[in-house]
């Protein structure tokens, strides 16, 4: 049996992203007082990590041929993502929470459908990120970098 260097790399990926989780739970509980406390946004992290993680490592093995599916779609989609992701984090501090979140929200819908509706999309990605600010400022109490940079 040939090793397949992706699901090598999905399965290391899936492994460090459950021992995230696993030290951001220890950490103590995501909620007190009706509060946020600092475990919250590691916890979630490592969720998100963890639940997209095992999502690429389950298409790899679609892909390789190790499980058996209806639909075999060759898709480099996961690349896409971890880009997106990593340019997110560093245009985060230079141009704040709104339009790197802008970009980022968009270039996520763009990677998993198409160019059609562009701007369609566009609003779609400036609706999330307006909610999810207003959601933290006035919701949890949560102060997120200034709006704009």
């Amino acid at each position: 049996m040939i090793l397949n260097k992706k699901i090598v790399f999905l399965s290391f990926l899936f492994a460090v992203s459950v021992g995230y989780l696993i030290t951001a739970i220890n950490i103590g509980v995501p909620i007190s007082d009706g509060g946020l406390t600092p475990s919250f946004f590691p916890i979630l992290l490592g969720g998100a990590s963890v639940s997209f993680s095992s999502i690429l490592l389950y298409k790899e093995f679609i892909a390789s041929g190790l499980i058996v599916a209806d639909e075999k779609k060759e898709s480099r989609a996961h690349f896409w993502v971890i880009l997106a992701i990593f340019t997110y984090i560093f245009a985060f501090k230079m141009l704040g929470y709104f339009i790197s979140s802008a970009f980022f929200v968009f270039a996520v819908i763009i990677i998993f459908s198409s160019w059609e509706k562009y701007i369609h999309k566009a609003a779609i990605s400036v609706t999330i990120v307006v909610l999810g600010y207003a959601m933290f400022e006035q919701l949890f109490g949560v102060r997120l970098p200034a709006l704009w940079g």
